[in-house]
């Protein structure tokens, strides 16, 4: 039986007019894992990500919105690689098999930019809806001990916006 999951998510840009009514797919190389919408799995992070990646100087409102979603999948189409130690293990395999792949052919690492282009030439993602993954953070913002990194940040890539739901405005916030 293949079992229905869903998570409350968050989503984060620039503010704007009219308010969003669903969110904005992430789209180019520098996406990590392609073209989709991303969320992030803690309100912290979130808000974080919108005080420091969307109050660049081009925002020229100063602020920021904060929206939840739901989303919804079936344990196939889903690879948890933060807490499923299989899916974390063979998605690992599939970076890696790709990048020596292109080691072989082209006698240097694989940027991010080539391994997106590799992602999307070769459906490495073949039905995969939803990807929950982790970066690492870079700073001592939302941590309680300075320099130890013990909080996992977050985030999801939905590739199907079918499979987005409840999106909703949470939050206006001002850049400082």
């Amino acid at each position: 039986i293949d079992r229905m999951r869903s998570f409350e998510v968050f989503h984060t840009q620039e503010y704007r007019v009219p308010i969003l009514t669903f969110p904005i797919q992430g789209t180019g190389n520098d996406m990590w894992l392609g073209d989709g919408y991303y969320f992030w799995q803690d309100y912290e992070f979130s808000k974080w990500w919108g005080a420091v990646m969307k109050c660049k100087t081009c925002n020229k409102t100063r602020r920021y919105t904060m929206f939840k979603a739901t989303i919804n999948f079936t344990e196939d189409e889903f690879i948890d690689t933060v807490f499923n130690e299989v899916d974390y293990y063979n998605f690992v395999n599939t970076i890696e098999k790709f990048a020596k792949m292109y080691i072989k052919q082209f006698h240097k690492k694989p940027t991010l930019e080539e391994f997106n282009d590799f992602i999307q030439d070769h459906d490495v993602w073949e039905g995969i809806s939803v990807i929950r993954f982790q970066d690492l953070p870079f700073n001592n913002d939302l941590i309680k001990v300075d320099g130890y990194y013990y909080k996992k940040r977050i985030q999801f890539r939905v590739n199907e916006p079918e499979k987005i739901t409840n999106f909703a405005q949470l939050n206006t916030f001002v850049c400082v």
